[in-house]
């Protein structure tokens, strides 16, 4: 991933697409990094700007060691009151290995819907028809609803 991740203090959202320190920010500050998150606006926030200043990205050896087919992932935080609180991951949300709810997708879907100025109320049928995907009559009804 640092061949990736190489924007470590992004101006643009482009480049907070490749800053692991701004995911991880945005992540803190707002406890997701969507497509709302990746705006040049929020990229340059004074609250951004100042905890990507406090986000440190390197190559843990362990992860290192586990070879590129697990994309393993240490993670550690340090708090202010010298706590620290550390988690790993091998595979990412969303892999084969750790795949998705469909509840995650379907909350992943509505928020590209809204990013995408689609009216709630016809993302949310969307999503309603395709959890009764097997019962629907006529098809026509699911692809009216994407046009």
């Amino acid at each position: 991933m640092p061949n990736a991740l190489i924007h470590h203090k992004p101006k643009t959202g482009l480049e907070a697409k490749f800053s692991m320190e701004f995911c991880m920010a945005a992540l803190l500050l707002y406890g997701k990094a969507g497509l709302g998150e990746f705006q040049d606006e929020v990229v340059n926030r004074p609250e951004v700007r100042s905890m990507i200043e406090r986000v440190r990205f390197g190559v843990h050896p362990e992860a290192e060691a586990a070879g590129y087919n697990k994309m393993t992932t240490i993670l550690e935080i340090r708090l202010q009151d010298g706590r620290k609180i550390s988690g790993r991951a091998d595979f990412g949300k969303g892999s084969p290995a750790n795949p998705m709810s469909y509840d995650e997708v379907a909350a992943k879907f509505l928020d590209c819907a809204a990013f995408a100025k689609w009216p709630a109320s016809k993302a949310k049928a969307l999503v309603e028809s395709v959890t009764h995907l097997e019962s629907v009559r006529d098809i026509r009804t699911l692809t009216a609803l994407l046009s």
